[in-house]
């Protein structure tokens, strides 16, 4: 079984027989929400999901148009 070594807290995370880039992955160590990012050697890395990013940039707009007003 493919391992990995979650950057938060250090500790080996089983991935399973085929891990594929791009997985995402749960520490359940320290709940970290993770992505495999590279296979050899596997590498972790913190997921980023691109939608918060649009949701928080819609956010910041309604607050910049109320002050116009």
């Amino acid at each position: 079984m493919t391992t990995g070594i979650c950057p938060s807290c250090g500790v080996e995370i089983e991935l399973g027989f085929h891990p594929k880039t791009g997985q995402r992955v749960d520490c359940h160590t320290c709940d970290a929400v993770l992505e495999i990012v590279w296979l050899e050697p596997v590498e972790l890395d913190w997921f980023y999901d691109e939608l918060d990013d649009e949701y928080d940039d819609d956010y910041e707009d309604i607050g910049d148009e109320e002050e116009d007003e």
